[in-house]
C-alpha cells in the first residue's frame, strides 16, 4: 500500500464541546506516554464535524483516544502482551492475540500503528446529559463482545442498534470500523486504505506541534 503523505498537522478535538467531547483515556489512568488531550489530523476533525451535523438531536461524540506517541503504543502492547499471557498464553501467542486489540509499536509505514499517524478513533455517543449509549460493552474490552457486529447474533438489540448508528455515522462521513473493536475507526491511514480499497494512503507517522518530557 503505497503512502503519499500529505502532511496535515495534528489538531485538538475538544474546541467544539457542544457536540465533541474528548477525554484522554490513557493520560485519566496516568500512563507514560500520554497527553491531557486528544490530538488527530485536521481531515478527521473535518469529518468529525460532518459527523454532528447528522448526529440525532441532543447526541453527541466521546472520543477516548486518538493520536499516540510511540511510548504509549508500546506501553500498551506490552501490557496486552501480559494480560494474554495471564489468560494462558505462551509468549508468541500472546503477541499474537494482543495485536488484536493492541498495534505492535512501529513508526514505519509498511507496519505503522494506526493510532500514531493521528488517522485513528477511539469513540462512542453519548446523550445530551452525558450518559454513554449502551453498547453492549467497554471501551478496551477484549472479548468476542468487542466485535463490532457481535449483537448481530446475539440477543441485546439496545447495543445492536446503537452500533449500528455509530457506524452508519462514520462510514456516512469517510470512516472505516476495525471490526475487532466497535469503537475503533480509521480515516486516511493505512487501516483505512486497506479496508477501503483506497489507492493510497495520506497519513503515515506524526507528531503534535509540541514536544514534552
Amino acid at each position: 500500500m503505497e503512502l503519499r503523505e500529505n502532511n496535515e498537522p495534528l489538531v485538538q478535538a475538544s474546541l467544539y464541546p457542544e457536540k465533541i467531547v474528548a477525554r484522554s483515556w490513557y493520560y485519566g489512568e496516568g500512563l507514560k506516554g500520554s497527553i491531557p488531550d486528544v490530538w488527530i489530523r485536521e481531515g478527521v476533525y473535518e469529518r468529525l464535524l460532518k459527523v454532528t451535523e447528522s448526529l440525532p438531536d441532543g447526541m453527541r461524540i466521546v472520543i477516548w483516544d486518538g493520536w499516540r506517541s510511540y511510548e504509549l503504543q508500546k506501553l500498551l502492547f506490552e501490557k496486552m502482551v501480559e494480560r494474554m499471557k495471564a489468560k494462558g498464553h505462551s509468549h508468541d501467542d500472546a503477541q499474537r492475540h494482543a495485536a488484536v486489540f493492541v498495534y505492535p509499536p512501529s513508526k514505519e509505514y509498511e507496519s505503522v500503528s494506526w493510532h500514531l499517524t493521528g488517522g485513528a478513533l477511539d469513540l462512542t455517543l453519548a446523550d445530551r446529559y452525558g450518559r454513554l449509549l449502551d453498547m453492549g460493552g467497554n471501551f478496551d474490552d477484549t472479548e468476542e463482545h468487542s466485535h463490532t457486529y457481535y449483537y448481530e447474533t446475539h440477543d441485546n438489540v439496545i447495543a445492536a442498534s446503537n452500533r449500528k448508528l455509530l457506524l452508519r455515522l462514520m462510514t456516512g462521513a469517510g470512516f472505516s470500523n476495525y471490526p475487532s473493536e466497535w469503537w475503533h475507526y480509521d480515516y486516511g491511514n493505512r487501516g483505512w486504505a486497506e479496508r477501503t480499497g483506497a489507492e493510497y494512503a495520506f497519513y503515515g507517522y506524526t507528531e503534535p506541534p509540541f514536544k514534552w518530557h
